[in-house]
């Protein structure tokens, strides 16, 4: 019996695996203090990917090395700037600088690993899917797993620090934040999850956008983790791009649906977080629904405080700018809150450090510019939700270095906007009007030549007469009259034949 299942191509089966291992891994725990299940993941599926594919890497399109270049030339100003005690005049301590090469050059190996495994004979349209589906099955199982805490606090810390610091011994972020109803599950910081539960909605919406069912209770899940996180990146930039996506990209039947459920779930979430003994959200939460009643701008309300008056960027620029403004203080960097990938870039690599960023995010955005005509609309909008959750989370959290977050990004910036250029399409068959006859198996005939042929003359037109009475009187013939002959003068009748 003929199968229907669609043949897999080969190494298709070990790209898929690896993407899986890369978005899972995202979300593993500490091995030991320091070290990151993220981090063997991405090495070891980097050196795998080289020694398969190392020979696409010269092939390489310009944009994609042009990005590679940057985020290779981004650590080796912050390696330069390491150089030396720039840091002692500040009187302040340093972050260290494993720390800083890890969040520097964790990008670069994620890009040039994903950048093999799709270069290769694969579907690339498979792997997103495999990735989309992955992150959001691991992000609503997260989202579970915060409302556990939110249900019973405390009552995980001692399982959950393995996630949080690899550090027994440390009170974590994590920690401190559900003091203020805030719970990130396996996150530390609740601004991470808020990035991450961004990128799964968009993802959500892209895997599940025809299917309204599946949607709405993955989109109820992965909104109801984000609120718990009470994370301003979720709440002003994931959630508005992802009903956006919603809009745009589904049927009616899936709109109304995603708008009943979000609108649904932030009603209730409001009403809860509204309650005095309520400790979802805590204050912060809202304050941010109800900026009327808070004193001060509502740029420095949504941002913290990053921006506005008394600006907290300020304090670390300046900083910056008094003691090294061109190349900062290197990987090792200064204990000060990176609430922006610019302040991170300053901090770490000086204006030089800035100006890289920056090329960075804008060859992003060029990537995305120069595929969305030759990909599919859903792809181009999952690319866009991507760059705006990026770019603009960005503002608020270093979105392209920080942990756990860094690795998602890349692979899908990977997946979604660092391809090939399609191969050109076969030469079209010509009609099957104009094509020649099938010829049968066996020795090739040559068809005789065509024989010319003079043409036929034309014979003389024959009318029948009516009968005709003969004068001898005996017999009655039928007679027939030949019209181009001329008539006898002998004969009454003309030329005259008996018909047999």
């Amino acid at each position: 019996m003929p199968s229907h299942r669609r043949r897999i191509k080969p190494g298709q089966r070990s790209a898929d695996s690896a993407v899986v291992v890369l978005v899972a891994a995202s979300f593993g725990p500490y091995v030991v203090s320091g070290v990151r299940t993220e981090q063997l993941a991405v090495c070891v599926v980097a050196v795998l990917a080289f020694l398969a594919r190392a020979r696409r890497l010269p092939t390489a399109p310009g944009p994609v090395v042009a990005l590679a270049a940057l985020l290779v030339a981004y650590p080796v100003v912050a390696a330069v700037a390491s150089i030396g005690d720039a840091h002692l005049s500040t009187g302040m301590r340093t972050v260290g600088f494993w720390a800083g090469l890890d969040n520097l050059l964790l990008p670069a190996i994620v890009l040039a690993a994903g950048y093999l495994i799709v270069s290769g004979d694969v579907d690339r349209l498979r792997l997103l899917r495999f990735a989309a589906g992955t992150l959001v099955t691991v992000l609503a199982a997260n989202a579970i797993l915060a409302y556990a805490m939110l249900m019973d606090p405390g009552a995980y810390d001692h399982i959950l620090t393995a996630w949080w610091s690899g550090d027994a011994g440390t009170v974590t972020t994590a920690e401190r934040a559900a003091t203020m109803g805030r719970y990130s599950g396996v996150f530390n910081q609740p601004a991470e999850a808020g990035v991450m539960y961004s990128l799964g909605l968009v993802a959500a919406v892209f895997l599940l956008r025809r299917r309204p069912v599946p949607l709405a209770a993955a989109g109820v899940l992965l909104t109801i983790g984000g609120l718990l996180t009470a994370s301003k990146i979720f709440l002003l930039v994931g959630l508005p791009v992802a009903i956006w996506q919603t809009w745009a990209g589904s049927p009616w039947r899936t709109r109304v649906g995603a708008a009943l459920a979000v609108g649904g779930v932030l009603a209730v979430f409001d009403h809860q977080a509204r309650r005095p003994d309520s400790p979802i959200g805590g204050m912060l939460l809202d304050a941010w629904l109800t900026p009327g009643e808070q004193s001060g701008s509502l740029l420095s309300l949504y941002s913290a405080r990053r921006f506005g008056e008394n600006s907290t960027l300020a304090d670390a620029a300046g900083i910056v700018f008094t003691h090294s403004p061109w190349t900062g203080f290197g990987m090792d960097g200064l204990r000060v809150a990176y609430d922006s990938v610019w302040v991170e870039a300053l901090v770490m690599a000086g204006v030089l450090g800035v100006v890289a960023q920056s090329a960075i995010l804008t060859m992003l955005v060029v990537l995305w510019w120069r595929s969305r005509r030759r990909t599919d609309r859903a792809v181009v909008r999952f690319g866009a939700g991507l760059l705006v959750v990026v770019v603009v989370g960005s503002l608020g959290l270093p979105t392209t270095t920080v942990n756990r977050v860094a690795t998602v990004v890349w692979l899908l910036v990977a997946l979604l906007l660092v391809t090939r250029p399609p191969t050109p399409a076969p030469t079209p068959a010509p009609p099957a009007a104009s094509m020649p006859a099938p010829v049968a198996a066996g020795p090739r005939r040559t068809p005789p030549p065509a024989r010319r042929t003079a043409p036929t003359p034309r014979r003389p037109t024959v009318r029948t007469a009516p009968f005709a009475p003969l004068r001898s009187g005996f017999r009655t013939w039928p007679v027939r009259t030949r019209q181009s002959s001329p008539i006898s003068p002998l004969s009454p009748l003309g030329d005259v034949r008996p018909v047999d």
